[in-house]
């Protein structure tokens, strides 16, 4: 086959891919997503970081609700969310406990989005 030819058929099967994909996305078939609907940007990987921070728990303060892991570059605070995942030993552990478990280690996986941390999980370790 010539060369001209191949290239051509590779060509026109790449458009057709590419136009089939156009065509499956949500503003070719009328769908809108949540954050349109609501008039928010979407977040997008620059909007959003997530981040994990392994230290000791120092102390939780209940009225507050922010958990304070110790860690070498020093004290951390952590506002601690009804949504918050806490769980040692593969347990889920109410909130009331973490004051129980200062001295244990942890593993804090967070979102940060302009300044603010939103805490996703807390996995607590034996001490």
């Amino acid at each position: 086959m010539n060369k001209s030819f191949m290239v051509l058929v590779l060509s026109a099967a790449v458009a057709s891919g590419v136009r089939d994909a156009l065509a499956q996305t949500p503003a070719a078939t009328g769908q809108t997503d949540r954050a349109a609907q609501e008039g928010a940007a979407p977040a997008t990987s620059q909007d959003v970081t997530t981040l994990s921070v392994r230290g000791t728990i120092d102390k939780y303060d209940q009225m507050a609700r922010t958990l304070v892991l110790s860690t070498p570059d020093g004290p951390v605070k952590f506002p601690v969310t009804p949504a918050t995942r806490i769980r040692k030993g593969g347990q889920d552990v109410d909130p009331k406990e973490l004051p129980n478990l200062a001295g244990h280690r942890a593993t804090v996986r967070y979102t940060e989005s302009s300044g603010t941390k939103i805490v996703e999980s807390v996995h607590v370790f034996a001490k």
